[in-house]
Parts: C-alpha cells; sequence; structure tokens
C-alpha cells in the first residue's frame, strides 16, 4: 500500500497491474497502478464519471496535471490544512514511487513526479524513494512535447544510481545485432558504452 506505479497510458496500467498480480499474487492488490491523468484527478477530486452523469464539460485533462503538482508544493490550499498536512493526506502513505517509460515524460508530467518524489523537499523524511524505468533510445514521442532530457537528468536530480539493463527477453540475436548497429549511430546515448545481448537463458539457442 505503500507504492505508486506510474505509467503512460491505461493500456500500459493494465498490464502492469496483471504483471504484478503474477509476482505477488493477492498482495498486488494493495500497490496504486495509475496514469498521469487518472492520479491528477484522484490528488484534485476530480471524478470523470460524476462530471459525464451530471452532464458537465470533461475535465480539462492537461490542467488537471498542472494543478496537482501546485496543491503537493503548497501553491494551492485547500481551507483548515497546511500545506504539509495537505501533502501527507494527498499522498495517502504512499514511500516508494516507480515511474515507467519515464524517457517519455513531458515537462508537466516531469513536474508531476517531482512534485510526488518531494524532490525540492528539505526534509529527507518527506521524499518518496523514487525508481525510474527508461530508455533513451526508445524515445518516440518528441511530437508530444516528451522530452529526453529528464531521463539523462534524472541521475542529477535524485542523487541515483543507474543500473543498465542490457538483456533482451523477446528478439533473437540476428535483430539485437542489427539493431545495435542502428542505434549505435544515435548521439549521446546513455548506453553507449553498453552491449546489448539475449538474455542468459537463450544464449545457447540458434540466432
Amino acid at each position: 500500500r505503500s507504492i505508486l506505479v506510474l505509467c503512460f497510458n491505461r493500456n500500459a496500467a493494465v498490464t502492469l497491474r496483471r504483471r504484478i498480480a503474477d509476482l505477488a499474487g493477492p498482495d498486488a492488490r494493495g500497490v496504486t497502478v495509475q496514469t498521469y491523468h487518472s492520479l491528477a484527478m484522484r490528488l484534485v477530486g476530480a471524478s470523470f464519471a460524476e462530471r459525464m452523469e451530471r452532464g458537465a464539460e470533461a475535465p480539462n485533462f492537461d490542467k488537471l496535471i498542472i494543478d496537482a503538482p501546485q496543491l503537493l508544493r503548497g501553491e494551492s490550499t485547500i481551507a483548515g490544512l497546511e500545506p504539509a498536512e495537505l501533502r501527507e493526506r494527498l499522498l495517502s502513505g504512499f514511500q516508494y514511487i516507480l515511474v515507467d517509460e519515464y524517457q517519455d515524460i513531458d515537462q508537466d508530467q516531469y513536474d508531476l513526479i517531482s512534485a510526488i518524489a518531494g524532490r525540492a523537499l528539505d526534509d529527507p523524511e518527506r521524499k518518496l524513494a523514487i525508481l525510474a524505468v527508461g530508455d533513451d533510445d526508445q524515445n518516440i514521442y518528441t511530437f508530444r512535447r516528451a522530452n529526453v532530457k529528464f531521463i539523462r537528468q534524472f541521475e542529477k536530480d535524485y542523487h541515483a544510481t543507474i543500473h543498465h539493463l542490457v538483456e533482451n527477453y523477446r528478439s533473437t540475436a540476428h535483430i539485437i545485432s542489427a539493431s545495435q548497429q542502428l542505434i549505435g549511430h544515435n548521439r549521446d546515448r546513455m548506453k553507449a558504452e553498453q552491449r546489448l545481448r539475449v538474455n542468459r537463458s537463450r544464449a545457447s539457442e540458434l540466432p
């Protein structure tokens, strides 16, 4: 119940919930898996279903992602609650945050993640531990303002340790070799010194 997982879209959320259930069984029900927009709605108290029932306009999802960090940072308030208390209530006991596909986030999503993690807070006890999973070679959403710079500065932002995941569990050795030659032309790669390979259990199989 102290784990929050953030992912790119609803399909990814469904997939992650299923994979966590396969790994953890019934305990998986305690893990919160949300998209950026669904989490923002939860934080600001907006309900899409209720608005539709009332015949109201759909919420401005992009604005929700801007409003939510302001609440967490204490820039917007709720009567009767101090900013620190409001943050604790909104985060509902979360201690750990996992962000999937970090290379595809944009500025607003970056700000939301930063606010949740408490990156700017002075008190380390109020910060969340953060794990980001991503691959700068797979940044394909520049057209919708995603920026690979955020994953490149993650280590500096959070004083993080980087672990390179270089074993491929899907493709054949021939495909991996060909793709590695292609992406080797990419500039400023984070894995420029890393070699991708077939995972160990398939290493002895024919290409």
